[in-house]
């Protein structure tokens, strides 16, 4: 009998390794993983996929790599975007038509946006970018500008960007795309002094917007409309009189959109809220330990029932099972002596291993294709409809797969 796994690319600061990112393979029934590739790469501190699964962007110590993800998994690059000056961008995010990325480099409070061609190789002559000015109300952390995440709006016309030493969200009109990428002052979002947010999310209904603060441990929700952000909740990641010192990092928003998640560095734990997805309002519903030191990123696999945390400074990837009903986390399994994991990224679709026979779950389709056995073409070909579920398959890669014509499938 089959059961699902998925792949997730772990990026990691790097040590003299230089392994920046690690593909690793997670079962979805016992949480075990198995690292199946790396890549040589310095401080991979953030990854985003293309639209169409078949890229992987990197921030990297040059500034931005591209891979075309290969059909076991593994990366390989094909196109890089030099950031002279700046450091490892430490967000970056793909516009809803695939057309162009984003990016937030936090040292010297530098966002940037470039287009991006039919392949998915960046455009280098089209990059776009804006240093923020300014500082903020504590001391060391907010000394000078830190741009932290940019996203594009649901409806596509701006580009947040979230600058924790500004405490505030700046809004960029993109109506024009990169090249018309221009500032719109009196729709920014402003925190009180010293709440130092770091990421914005937005709702799978693209009317609901969500800012975690990392200074202040908190996060709030907001009701979006063409530009503007009408604050709903405003709420505490830690328990009630925790002394303690903690700061918040990711927040995460569920498939179905019911939940929303954030992880507590410090408490070392994940705050777990139930949403209004009419009104936005937010209800906290538990706060989970993690049981590791400093829970910088997590992901959920496909189908929520799998948590995949990255324990930066205890070296270790942890998987848990997450019961939703009980609001419960049960540790699976540990990948540790890993060097600062940081990021997690799961492939879109689960795979399936011990898959069966192939005419047993193969469709027969008709299509103009080169049969890589009979070397004939215009026969009806066998598509394995598990393949079509892989994260890297899309239309313009076909070609690079060997099918294999009806009649000697079922031979």
């Amino acid at each position: 009998m089959s059961h699902l796994v998925n792949l997730a690319y772990i990026g990691h600061y790097t040590d003299e390794t230089m392994l920046g990112i690690r593909v690793v393979r997670v079962d979805c029934e016992s949480g075990a993983m198995e690292v199946l590739h790396t890549v040589q790469i310095a401080n991979a501190v953030w990854l985003v996929q293309s639209k169409d699964g078949s890229c992987i962007y990197s921030a990297c110590n040059d500034g931005l790599v591209a891979f075309r993800v290969q059909p076991d998994g593994a990366l390989e690059e094909f196109s890089r975007l030099p950031l002279p000056g700046l450091t490892a961008p430490c967000h970056a995010v793909v516009s809803a038509d695939g057309s162009c990325l984003a990016w937030a480099e936090y040292r010297n409070g530098v966002i940037g946006a470039v287009e991006l061609d039919a392949d998915g190789a960046f455009r280098q002559d089209t990059l776009r970018t804006v240093r923020h000015e300014g500082r903020g109300f504590s001391s060391p952390r907010q000394d000078s500008p830190h741009a932290h995440c940019v996203r594009f709006t649901p409806d596509g016309k701006f580009l947040c960007a979230v600058d924790l030493s500004l405490d505030a969200v700046k809004v960029y009109d993109f109506t024009g795309g990169v090249s018309g990428l221009a500032a719109r002052p009196e729709l920014d979002l402003h925190f009180a002094p010293g709440t130092g947010p770091r990421h914005i999310v937005f709702h799978p209904n693209g009317h609901l917007a969500f800012v975690i603060s990392e200074l202040a441990s908190r996060v709030a929700s907001y009701r979006y409309s063409d530009g503007v952000f009408e604050l709903v909740s405003d709420e505490s990641l830690l328990p009630d009189g925790f002394s303690g010192t903690s700061i918040a990092a990711a927040v995460k928003v569920s498939e179905d959109g019911g939940e929303l998640y954030c992880s507590n560095r410090g408490h070392d734990s994940l705050a777990v809220f139930s949403i209004d997805q009419a009104t936005g309002a937010l209800s906290r519903r538990a706060i989970l330990p993690l049981g590791g030191s400093f829970p910088r990123d997590f992901a959920f696999a496909p189908g929520g029932r799998i948590l995949l945390a990255c324990l930066k400074k205890s070296g270790i990837l942890r998987t848990y099972a997450y019961d939703r009903a009980a609001c419960s986390l049960a540790p699976l399994a540990d990948l540790s002596g890993l060097y600062r994991p940081l990021f997690v990224l799961f492939s879109p679709q689960p795979l399936a291993t011990n898959p069966l026979p192939i005419t047993s779950y193969c469709s027969q389709i008709s299509i103009v294709h080169k049969c890589h056995q009979c070397h004939q073409y215009k026969l009806p070909f066998v598509i394995c409809e598990q393949l079509w579920q892989l994260p890297f398959v899309n239309n313009t890669m076909l070609s690079s797969f060997t099918f294999l014509c009806a009649a000697r499938a079922a031979g």
